[in-house]
């Protein structure tokens, strides 16, 4: 079987998919989408709105990220953009394989993240689970109305404007006065602060799970409540999860660093929201294509400063001294090779033949006397 084959089987016409668009600093906006008609690697898609929110864009050359199944069995295919339809038609290539949702977690990164943990009070899952969603659903409802308190710039225009008196009325001291009193509107300030004093910790983070050094000794089973802050863009992503210790073993060398009992523990994700998972994928992406972008720029010297930026006054003196010495070496070397050569010209050797036709020239001047 092929490897269009394989596409076919996987993404069949008339089926639900969700797609997933880029957008400008990071993030990705989700939809769903209808595949009309495949033909090997060529799929043309129907989406499920006719306009797309601001900066989302279906340029050709955007890549996607196409996924389908069921969520205990989904897999996902890149496709890149050919042509532009209509409004909901989009004509895409399908690139790489098709991976499997699993692989995700083994897609991880080292980062420093403000993490919330503590062990769970409820020992059934099922209770565990209940308080897990009211707890995202509360979470939810307090985001969504500090959206709201948000001061928008059209709000500004709703506000009761202060009586206008007329000018005649006024002097030009109460004029002056009254402008002085005026002071500028502060913002509000709706922003969640509760994360400030959260220290960072050092962690392991995948879509599966994360692995972090704790100075709690936690068993093997244990179920930990998690609150996640990750640094998504726009706006930064609270992760409500639940997770199950899978191992925890002593760090000796952190302990004697830190004077303080520290484990490795390794914790997977029991219970998570799929788009709070994939903003962590998205997180990881991310980074990975920074440092990327940083390796690339360094192995083609771009974005570096220069070395006498870099150097302390003493060293550039003494690389001045050293670039002055070399100079006068390579002059005096050329000047001595000058003068060898010239030395060579006029007081060269002469061969057998020279020395008999000068020899002869002699003879012959000799003769005629002169």
């Amino acid at each position: 079987m092929g490897d269009y084959d394989h596409y076919s089987d996987h993404f069949p016409v008339g089926m639900k998919v969700n797609v997933g668009i880029p957008v400008p600093g990071g993030s990705v906006f989700r939809d769903w989408a209808i595949i009309n008609d495949i033909d090997e690697d060529l799929v043309d898609l129907q989406l499920s709105r006719d306009v797309l929110p601001d900066g989302v864009l279906l340029s050709v050359g955007t890549i996607l990220d196409i996924r389908g199944g069921k969520d205990n069995n989904g897999y996902s295919c890149r496709g890149i953009i050919v042509t532009e339809g209509g409004r909901r038609e989009v004509l895409l290539r399908l690139i790489g394989e098709i991976v499997s949702d699993e692989l995700r977690e083994f897609y991880r990164i080292d980062a420093f993240l403000p993490i919330k943990y503590y062990l769970a009070s409820q020992s059934s899952e099922y209770a565990l689970r209940q308080d897990w969603l009211a707890k995202r659903e509360a979470r939810a409802e307090a985001e969504r109305e500090r959206s709201q308190n948000e001061k928008k710039p059209w709000q500004r225009l709703m506000l009761p404007q202060p009586e206008q008196f007329p000018v005649a009325e006024l002097d030009d001291d109460q004029l002056f006065d009254d402008r002085q009193d005026l002071e500028p509107e502060e913002e509000e300030d709706t922003a969640d602060h509760s994360w400030d004093a959260i220290i960072p910790l050092a962690a392991n983070v995948s879509g599966g799970g994360l692995r972090i050094l704790l100075h709690h000794q936690f068993k093997p089973g244990d179920l930990v409540v998690l609150e996640i802050y990750v640094p998504t863009e726009p706006r930064p992503r609270i992760v409500d999860a639940v997770g199950k210790v899978v191992v925890c073993t002593p760090n000796n060398a952190a302990s004697k660093q830190l004077h303080r009992e520290s484990y490795n523990t390794s914790i997977e994700f029991l219970f998570i929201d799929e788009r709070d998972r994939d903003g962590i994928v998205s997180y990881i992406s991310n980074i990975q294509l920074k440092r990327i972008r940083q390796l690339r720029e360094q192995y083609l010297g771009r974005g570096m400063r220069s070395d006498t930026h870099e150097l302390t006054a003493a060293e550039q003196f003494r690389l001045k001294v050293v670039r002055l010495l070399i100079a006068l070496t390579v002059f005096t070397l050329l000047g001595g090779l000058a003068a060898y050569f010239k030395y060579y010209v006029e007081n060269r050797p002469k061969g057998e033949i020279e020395l008999i036709f000068e020899q002869g020239f002699i003879e012959y001047f000799k003769k005629i006397g002169r």
